[in-house]
């Protein structure tokens, strides 16, 4: 007990949270997944962050325990999409520990049931959802000319930026990529790792995503050497020197700094994806033809990415005036 007579957790309690917390999150996490790493520490982050906010064990929170963390967090300057992402790890944590018998014992609820914020609209509005074409511009340029300074950093986050931005692949399906996911004769082959493990080649016409990746590898000494197991993106030390894979959290802490720089303020790395699909649409005025390009299985959520399509292009007229001898008089 404290001095104001508050139940306080002993180092015994709090060191047997952590390996349940620890516990919870090897479970969950898919084993193949390349973002693993990642996804035990967001989790790891989440679940000990609310318990060292409330400051009980699991079984004695309760949901106003839930509910002020919920106003620390936005009190911290968290965005609501953050929020609800941590409080549902909270909710994963118990609900996993109340599937294991010794556990359900002590945990007789899940506190997060009645206190759970409701989920936010992906974006609440167009103009959040993707850049325009000017600041997509602005941001292109930082990196690049970073990249054209010789910088080992610079050329690798630029030729993954031109990667996003030209393709509108998935985060974890760029970052992950390795040396014998891709074929450099003319245009460049990809295979892609999706969601379940799926593959998917996918050729990339535009030749400066290939370029700029190759000038990254040859620059940084590791071209001649790279192997097929080998991750195309790694982190780089001040010498230069090549280290372990990038990881898209660490990436993605850089385009908020090159965007700072940009004078386009803060954004998230996901919005180059929206950027994709709104061009997409401009360019195809079908939002078929941007489902397939941003490989969802449903068209509603393509619709999530695209509010509206654009003017359908003529793809026939021409060719067909051409095939019928009809020319401008």
């Amino acid at each position: 007990m404290s001095d104001r007579g508050e139940i306080v957790p002993s180092r015994a309690d709090i060191a047997t949270a952590e390996s349940v917390i620890m516990a919870w999150a090897d479970a969950t996490t898919d084993a193949s997944s390349r973002r693993r790493a990642d996804l035990l520490r967001d989790k790891r982050r989440a679940v000990v962050d609310f318990f060292e906010f409330v400051g009980k064990p699991p079984n004695q929170v309760a949901p106003m325990d839930v509910k002020a963390w919920q106003i620390d967090l936005e009190e911290r300057g968290l965005v609501p999409s953050t929020i609800y992402a941590m409080v549902s790890r909270v909710s994963s944590f118990y609900n996993w520990a109340r599937g294991d018998p010794e556990l359900a014992k002590q945990l007789k609820s899940n506190p997060v049931d009645l206190a759970r914020p409701k989920a936010p609209k992906p974006y609440q509005s167009e103009s959040t959802k993707s850049l325009g074409d000017d600041e997509l511009g602005e941001l292109l340029a930082v990196v690049r000319e970073k990249a054209e300074s010789g910088d080992f950093v610079g050329k690798r986050d630029y030729a993954l930026l031109l990667h996003y931005v030209l393709t509108g692949r998935r985060r974890a399906e760029v970052i992950g990529l390795r040396w014998g996911d891709v074929k450099t004769n003319d245009a460049m082959l990809v295979r892609y790792r999706l969601k379940g493990g799926r593959l998917e080649n996918r050729i990339v016409e535009a030749p400066i995503v290939k370029e700029a990746m190759l000038d990254y590898l040859e620059a940084s000494g590791r071209l001649e050497t790279i192997t097929d197991e080998t991750p195309i993106w790694t982190r780089h030390d001040r010498a230069g020197r090549s280290g372990g894979p990038l990881t898209s959290h660490a990436f993605a802490k850089n385009i908020k700094r090159y965007a700072s720089q940009a004078g386009i303020g803060d954004i998230h790395l996901h919005q180059i994806r929206h950027t994709f699909a709104r061009q997409a649409g401009d360019e195809t005025g079908s939002i078929g033809e941007v489902q397939e390009a941003l490989g969802h299985k449903s068209q509603a959520t393509t619709r999530v990415y695209l509010e509206a399509v654009g003017v359908k292009r003529d793809r026939l007229s021409s060719r067909l005036a051409e095939r019928l001898g009809l020319h401008e008089q």
